[in-house]
């Protein structure tokens, strides 16, 4: 169940708001929580990059798991494959 809220917005942006909401088929309520939460995910990427700049030791830390699941990840893909490439050899 969501919250219902009381948001003042100036008539342009109400305007603007309700006109894409309208051509992307969504209500201005769907419209309005998908940017709130676009714009919240993308202020919380910039301040977690921001956070691994200031330390580096956890930043190197995050990279090797990146590589190593990225890594991993590869590796099962390419059984999958060899798998799908032998049965259709057979």
């Amino acid at each position: 169940m969501a919250d219902k809220v009381t948001l003042s917005l100036s008539p342009d942006t109400l305007s603007l708001a309700r006109s894409e909401a309208t051509r992307e088929g969504l209500t201005l309520s769907a419209w309005m929580d998908r940017a709130a939460r676009r714009e919240a995910n993308r202020d919380a990427g910039t301040r977690y990059r921001a956070w691994l700049a200031q330390n580096p030791d956890i930043a190197a830390e995050v990279n090797a798991w990146r590589a190593f699941a990225s890594a991993t990840l590869a590796e099962r893909w390419s059984r999958l494959s060899d798998q799908d490439d032998q049965g259709k050899a057979a």
